[in-house]
């Protein structure tokens, strides 16, 4: 008896509160460091292929890569000058790709003749993700847009090498110039989205 009335007299209001705050501030700190990675990018800084910019110090213009696309065609982003992109890096097993697959499809058919062009950039897997696995989420997801297969270089040349998260969502104005960096995906995320490309419309 004695030896539980020690062990309850040690557990005050007071040191239960402290522990739980310490414990909390222990998983904060953990979950930051596991994680890695922001939700967003705020160094807009980047602008699509054939983009022509007067402050080259202040905004990258990257190459143009060939894109192979599912279909069998090959794009170039500079294609599509003067629209609003939407690019998204993503791969067929990523479960946060596949939450904003739908509303990625949902902008592409409500805009696109607003001159909205999504295009989404299946990530080099290594092949875990096959050609057939692509076409048949394309095909599960009714995906309506272009989908192009990303080399590594390309998506380090726009991602950089310090984040691998996927999806990672740009959205780019007529202009060229980038306006919005998602990375990854939640609910808030969608509403980012929304909101990026008709900011981009609007700015038109």
């Amino acid at each position: 008896m004695a030896e539980l009335n020690t062990q309850t007299t040690f557990w005050t209001p007071g040191r239960i509160i402290a522990t739980v705050v310490v414990a909390g501030l222990i998983a904060t700190v953990g979950y930051t460091v596991l994680s890695g990675h922001r939700d967003e990018n705020t160094n807009l800084g980047l602008a699509l292929p054939g983009t022509s910019v007067s402050d080259l110090r202040s905004t990258r213009v990257p190459a143009d890569f060939d894109i192979r696309t599912v279909d069998g065609r090959t794009i170039k982003l500079s294609a599509y000058h003067g629209k609003v992109v939407v690019m998204d890096f993503w791969a067929t097993w990523c479960a946060p790709c596949r939450q904003e697959t739908p509303q990625l499809a949902r902008i592409a058919r409500e805009n696109r003749d607003r001159g909205v062009e999504v295009v989404g950039l299946h990530i080099d897997d290594r092949g875990k993700s096959s050609p057939e696995d692509i076409r048949k989420f394309i095909d599960n997801y009714g995906i309506g847009y272009t989908v192009g297969l990303a080399t590594d270089d390309m998506f380090t040349t726009y991602l950089g090498t310090e984040d691998d998260t996927i999806p990672q969502t740009l959205v780019f104005g007529r202009d060229g110039r980038l306006i919005k960096h998602l990375i990854g995906w939640d609910q808030s995320h969608g509403k980012a989205l929304d909101e990026a490309v008709n900011q981009a419309l609007a700015g038109s």
